[in-house]
């Protein structure tokens, strides 16, 4: 498979997945709408995944090589530390330059109590996702035309505006931090092991606070 069609076929099954989710929850708001959503995500992930294996390629991020598996859990394991730095730094600076409140998950709290098995699309399928689109497809394919640098920038700002647009600065800091992840070991795992740790602590914590 080309990167080409690799990338297509990824961006393409995440923005089914978010579109169809906001017109799930739009149109049946509730239980019955974070059943499908949870159906949608989680049959969206599988398809990347496989979609994921078949290529044969590397990116411009992977030819320098991939790490041992150990140095890719550590490296993971490592970031979800970092990440959670980040996040509070960014909720400050967010707090100092435009006078943001710093986010809640009283939202994903309150749908993991209604429909638990949620859980699923917000800790695992729509993290792969978010990986493969963000990091392995546009930082990926971005570093060899942008430099390393600019094609974190660039992932990571558009990462914010798909996932958290009110909070687009600390969101932007965590992208580049999961595309520092990404370079440092050649995998999407990596990032893909911090970003799942990073919202199982944080939702974990939320809920039985």
């Amino acid at each position: 498979m080309s990167l080409q069609k690799h990338a297509v076929q990824i961006l393409s099954t995440y923005l089914a997945v978010l579109v169809g989710s906001l017109l799930i929850l739009h149109f049946w708001p509730g239980e019955v709408g974070l059943w499908g959503t949870t159906v949608l995500s989680v049959g969206g992930a599988l398809l990347a995944w496989w979609f994921n294996r078949q290529l044969r390629l590397p990116t411009a991020i992977e030819t320098a090589g991939l790490a041992k598996a150990e140095t890719r859990v550590i490296w993971g394991v490592s970031g979800v530390a970092i990440v959670l730095i980040v996040q509070l730094l960014g909720s400050w600076l967010e707090s100092w330059l435009f006078y943001a409140p710093a986010p809640t998950l009283t939202q994903a709290t309150s749908a993991l109590h209604s429909v638990p098995l949620y859980a699923l699309a917000l800790v695992w399928a729509l993290p792969l996702l978010e990986e493969y689109a963000f990091r392995r497809v546009i930082f990926g394919n971005l570093a060899s035309v942008t430099g390393v640098f600019g094609a974190a920038l660039i992932s990571g700002l558009l990462f914010a505006l798909a996932t958290d647009p009110t909070h687009w600065l600390t969101a932007t800091l965590v992208g580049i931090v999961y595309a520092y992840l990404y370079k440092q070991t050649g995998s999407v795992q990596t990032p893909l092991i911090a970003h799942i740790g990073v919202l199982a602590l944080t939702l974990g914590y939320a809920i039985w606070h």
